[in-house]
């Protein structure tokens, strides 16, 4: 699997500062760890590191892995720049076995992160190994925006607009896959240029995830369209997952 973020990595975090990027989700995250107990967590594809740094802040006892060599560079960067100390691992999320032993009890796969595998083969290899990384009864979260609303909007998308960058998504999709586009435009005296990164993502929506779970042997699957835990419907903004 070729590393896409090789080069965007290094400018990923244009999206927003770690310290209050997830501010909408701590709330959810804090409430659903503690009703299920949880203790330790696993970030499965951690990036640069913001839900790293939202979790550690949070009381849990966190590790990290990424398929990216870059972006855990900038993610024990951007954690040492605050003082905190994650043990960190370059690992495929479809063989989570090869850099852990230890059993966790939660396991989170993020901000759309699961869908850069486009098989179902590969999709039910990667929520076996993470169920395998998972204790008894422990809770599997998955977070995506792709939902069927967010399939109608308009294919281009300002994303971030700043003095000095902007942040442009040029999206299209057919019935299985949805092709991301990103364009960064640096326009400032200290730095003039535009690079472009193209992502594709299978679309995986509410039903699909409930059969590829059931399938890798997770139950009691929840699906939610918002971190408030509203049920997923057509409207929904976002797709959220939790299973045991």
């Amino acid at each position: 699997m070729k590393d896409i973020y090789e080069k965007f990595a290094y400018d990923y975090d244009e999206f927003g500062d770690i310290e209050n990027y997830l501010g909408s989700e701590r709330q959810f995250f804090k409430e659903i760890l503690n009703e299920n107990q949880v203790q330790s967590v696993l970030d499965c594809a951690c990036g640069t590191g913001q839900h790293l740094y939202m979790l550690a802040e949070l009381g849990y006892r966190v590790s990290g892995s990424d398929f990216s060599a870059s972006m855990l560079k900038v993610a024990s960067k951007n954690l040492e720049r605050h003082g905190i100390q994650i043990p960190l691992s370059r690992c495929d999320f479809r063989e989570l076995q090869e850099a852990f032993t230890e059993k966790f009890d939660a396991v989170v796969c993020l901000t759309t992160a699961l869908p850069h595998l486009h098989t179902d083969e590969d999709l039910l290899t990667a929520l076996i190994s993470m169920k395998d990384r998972l204790k008894k009864n422990g809770l599997l979260i998955l977070t995506q925006g792709t939902t069927h609303f967010t399939l109608t909007l308009p294919s281009i998308e300002v994303v971030v607009n700043r003095d000095n960058f902007s942040r442009i998504f040029v999206k299209e999709h057919d019935d299985q896959f949805q092709t991301i586009h990103v364009i960064d435009l640096y326009h400032s005296q200290n730095r003039l240029e535009n690079n472009q990164y193209d992502i594709v993502y299978r679309i995986i929506l509410d039903d699909e995830y409930r059969g590829l779970l059931t399938k890798a042997g997770f139950n009691n699957i929840n699906i939610y369209g918002d971190y408030d835990r509203s049920p997923y419907d057509k409207e929904s903004k976002r797709l959220i997952v939790v299973a045991q």
